[in-house]
C-alpha cells in the first residue's frame, strides 16, 4: 500500500479517472481498473485535509463539497483492509461448505472483499454491497459492475429481511451511532448497529462472516453481545495481531467473527459472551 504520501498520490489519481470517466460516460480499461484498484480511502490520512497539506488544494478542487465533507468524514472509519485477511476469511467460509449464495457487503469501501472472493464463490453468488462514500462507492461500481453497489449510508437500505446467505466485510467501527428508528431503542454504537442489522438480512443458518473492533467481544457493557448471542450461534473468532491495519496508518485491535443464525431466540446466556478473547489468543 506504500507510505501515506504514496496512498494520497494513488487516492488523487483514482479520483481524476472516475471524474474522467463520469464525464466521457464509459467503463474502464483494465489498466485503468490497475488504478482505481489502488485507491484505499482516507482511513489514516487526516492530514490531507489541513490547508497546510502539498495535497489540499488539489484535492479541495477534484471534489464537489459534498464528495469531499463525504471523504473528510471517512478519516476515522475508512481503513483499507490486507487482502491476504480477506482470503483467509474466505477459506474458513469454503471449509464451512460455503460455496456460492446472496451475498451482502454492508461497508464495502472500492469492493475489495468481492474482488478476493474465490472465482467459483463469486460465480455461483449474487453480490449486493453498501458504500457511504461516494467516490469509493463509484469506485466499486466501476470495478464490479456486475454487483449491486448502492452509494448511501447502510441504514438507508431496504434490502429484506431473511434473505442472505453471507454478510461479510469489515464493519466501521467508532464511537458514535446511526439513526435508525428500528434499532434506535438499543442505542448500539455503529459496529454494533451492522451486526444486528445484518442479522435480520440473513435467512435462518446464513452465515455473518466480520471484522470488528475488539470492543465487540471484549467491553464491559454486554448488551450487545446478548443481542448478538440471542439471534447467532458463535462459530468462532480470531483476534488479529495490533499490527493488521498499520498500512492504513493506525494501530487498533480487532476480531474477526464468525456467527451463524439461529432459528429462533436464545433464552439463556453462552460461555463467549464472558469469554476475552484475549484469554483465548494466549
Amino acid at each position: 500500500v506504500g507510505t501515506p504520501s504514496v496512498r494520497i498520490k494513488n487516492n488523487l489519481a483514482a479520483i481524476r479517472l472516475v471524474k474522467k470517466l463520469d464525464a466521457e460516460k464509459r467503463v474502464p480499461t483494465a489498466e485503468e481498473k490497475d488504478i482505481l484498484a489502488k485507491y484505499v480511502g482516507w482511513g489514516g490520512l487526516p492530514d490531507v485535509f489541513e490547508e497546510k497539506h502539498t495535497a489540499y488544494a488539489e484535492l479541495k478542487e477534484l471534489l464537489t463539497e459534498e464528495e469531499y465533507d463525504s471523504a473528510r468524514s471517512s478519516v476515522l472509519t475508512a481503513f483499507y483492509t490486507d487482502p491476504q485477511i480477506i482470503r483467509g476469511m474466505y477459506e474458513v467460509l469454503e471449509r464451512m461448505g460455503f460455496n456460492g449464495g446472496k451475498v451482502l457487503e454492508p461497508s464495502c469501501g472500492i469492493g475489495t472483499f468481492i474482488g478476493c472472493m474465490p472465482e467459483s464463490m463469486r460465480a455461483n453468488s449474487e453480490v449486493h454491497g453498501v458504500e457511504l462514500d461516494t467516490i469509493t462507492g463509484k469506485i466499486a461500481k466501476y470495478l464490479y459492475p456486475q454487483s449491486d453497489i448502492q452509494i448511501c449510508g447502510y441504514e438507508k437500505t431496504d434490502f429484506k429481511d431473511n434473505t442472505f446467505d453471507l454478510a461479510i466485510g469489515n464493519v466501521p467501527f467508532g464511537d458514535f451511532k446511526v439513526t435508525d428508528k428500528r434499532y434506535d431503542k438499543y442505542n448500539f454504537l455503529i459496529h454494533d448497529y451492522f451486526f444486528a442489522k445484518s442479522i435480520d438480512k440473513l435467512r435462518t443458518g446464513g452465515i455473518m462472516a466480520f471484522i470488528t473492533s475488539s470492543g465487540t467481544l471484549d467491553k464491559k457493557d454486554d448488551r450487545a453481545r446478548k443481542y448478538i448471542a440471542e439471534r447467532c450461534d458463535l462459530i468462532g473468532a480470531v483476534r488479529l495481531p495490533n499490527n493488521a491495519f498499520k498500512s492504513s496508518g493506525t494501530k487498533i485491535m480487532t476480531d474477526v467473527i464468525f456467527l451463524q443464525k439461529r432459528d429462533t431466540l436464545r433464552q439463556q446466556d453462552e460461555p463467549w459472551l464472558h469469554l476475552s478473547l484475549i484469554h483465548i489468543s494466549e
